[in-house]
């Protein structure tokens, strides 16, 4: 018997209440975006969170502990580690491959979001917010056309679909629902703002759009509610509800960059690295704190009793002379052994070394101790196959991305494709990957139209290659070459044509019905005979010898 427990069942939202609040997976992801933003932040955002990142030590005056935090300078290895990562897939252009050939969509592609940026721009920013947060969302959406007449007069005002990115804070809350054996997302609020100009001041407001839909019936609601951003989390104001129709869900993608703990709550890949630069953070600001009491000798004297009219002018310096008047009295200068500073110095060293390896870096330390090759291929695939297996997801998410935009438009744009940079070898170890094709190429065990899709794959062409004019371009320069014989020369072997190799691997073609069948030279026809070797056992060359 089935079990219907779980059946999805719609309720709309009403027009009253309070649509702020906020889920228990946004409520967990605050928590974590805001230590990972003001980590991400550096300097600026880590002084700001002042004792939550930097405790004030018992009976440290404020004044003493507002100079140590002013003091205090973040190595941001959370921002190198998320910018690096992001930017290996979009080393080369995002690529949208439509088998369907729409006309629109390579417009749409050059301007994604009606804000002039490309899908290749977009999508970037969409993977460095994922890979930060742990996810990011994508909402397609539309000018809303509900009053227009007709398709004509849609078509004449210029709507069509776009992107917009939103980051974790800016979704209250999003609802995904077991539909039919698939997963749609039926309910998403969504945070904004906007602020109304008053004389020479302004007026601000906060807004949440309310999107949901019934997925069995495909019909839903817009909803758009504002509040008084002065009014300290006072009432929301019931705007404006419109009609959302011929969509099987919200038009509402998420791009998943990290251990996906349950829907929209997610640990992300760099977490660890923001509270270990947080530990970095801290132990700099004890170092820096010791240093500037500690590494200035201090001057001291014995047996010296100063004049209370000398000491109130009493100073070190340049042309000043300093005199005791007792005997035995003597100046000297104090200065600390220094255990201390040194050990504070390998305590930061081992945390900017522990930074680097969460930071996913493949070549761990290498500034620092000497790493051994199989240990850097090791950690080297360790951060390709993380990043890698990413960058498919974001592949995934734009061709969802499409989808909807298809379905806006009423077009079928299932098939088409997102190519994004998967291969994150280095420009050496590429190259020599590419001469082992060659090699194999010029022995005859690869095509080259293989060789050529290989060289592709490892982005050693430009964006405008085309593999195809490629290959009918060769096509044409082997036609020629083969042409060239005129009657009296043997036409050369080619890859266009492997099957008239000559014979000997210098003789006429082994088509040619005057070549000799055993090789000897005795050739019948009026082609003069192919050259012979002399060489043992029918050898066309000599036998190596090392």
């Amino acid at each position: 018997m089935a079990d219907n427990s779980n059946q999805f069942v719609y309720v709309p939202s009403p027009q009253s209440g309070n649509p702020g609040q906020t889920s228990a997976a946004f409520t967990t992801m605050q928590t974590r975006t805001s230590l990972l933003r003001a980590v991400y932040g550096g300097t600026e955002t880590m002084r700001a969170k002042a004792q939550e990142f930097l405790p004030q030590y018992e009976k440290e005056s404020d004044a003493r502990y507002q100079a140590r935090l002013k003091s205090t300078f973040a190595l941001n290895k959370l921002r190198e580690a998320v910018d690096a990562a992001s930017a290996k897939p979009f080393r080369t252009m995002l690529k949208v491959l439509d088998p369907s050939n729409d006309q629109d969509l390579p417009l749409w592609v050059q301007d994604i979001d009606l804000q002039g940026n490309h899908l290749h721009v977009f999508a970037h920013q969409l993977f460095n917010n994922a890979m930060l947060d742990g996810m990011a969302h994508v909402l397609i959406d539309h000018p809303s056309t509900f009053n227009m007449p007709n398709l004509a007069a849609q078509k004449a005002s210029g709507a069509r679909p776009f992107f917009k990115l939103y980051k974790v804070d800016d979704v209250a809350a999003a609802y995904d629902a077991y539909v039919g054996g698939d997963v749609k997302t039926w309910h998403v609020r969504i945070r904004g703002f906007r602020a109304d100009r008053d004389g020479f001041k302004e007026k601000s407001y906060n807004q949440l759009r309310v999107i949901e839909i019934d997925p069995t019936k495909g019909t839903g609601i817009v909803q758009l509610w504002e509040q008084l951003a002065t009014s300290g989390g006072g009432s929301w104001t019931f705007i404006s509800e419109e009609p959302l129709q011929n969509m099987p869900e919200v038009p509402f993608v998420t791009l998943y960059a990290g251990e996906k703990e349950a829907d929209y709550q997610v640990k992300s890949v760099f977490q660890d690295l923001a509270y270990k630069q947080i530990e970095h953070w801290i132990s700099s600001s004890d170092q820096r704190s010791i240093l500037s009491a500690a590494r200035f000798p201090m001057l001291a004297c014995s047996g010296v009793q100063i004049d209370p009219e000398d000491e109130a002018q009493f100073a070190i310096g340049p042309y000043k002379v300093l005199y005791a008047p007792e005997a035995n009295g003597r100046w000297y200068y104090v200065e600390p052994r220094g255990t201390a500073i040194e050990s504070g110095a390998k305590d930061l060293d081992r945390l900017e070394m522990q930074m680097d390896m969460m930071a996913l870096n493949p070549v761990t330390g290498t500034h620092r101790q000497y790493v051994p090759q199989n240990e850097r291929d090791i950690q080297e695939t360790r951060v390709h196959s993380v990043v890698h297996d990413m960058a498919i997801n974001c592949q995934d998410a734009i061709e969802r991305c499409i989808q909807f935009m298809g379905q806006w438009t009423n077009k079928d744009l299932t098939q088409a494709k997102a190519i994004l940079n998967t291969e994150f070898s280095n420009t050496k170890d590429r190259l020599l990957e590419v001469a082992q094709l060659v090699k194999m190429w010029e022995e005859r065990g690869l095509s080259r139209k293989a060789l050529l899709t290989e060289v592709v794959n490892r982005n050693l062409l430009g964006d405008d290659f085309s593999l195809d004019d490629e290959l009918a371009f060769w096509a044409k320069i082997d036609e020629l070459n083969m042409q060239a014989a005129d009657g009296m020369l043997p036409g050369r072997w080619t890859q266009a044509d492997p099957t008239k190799e000559p014979a000997g691997g210098g003789g006429s073609s082994s088509s040619d019905p005057n070549a000799s069948a055993n090789g000897n030279g005795t050739g019948t026809g009026t082609n003069p005979a192919p050259k012979t070797f002399d060489f043992p056992k029918g050898q066309t060359r000599p036998t190596k010898q090392i």
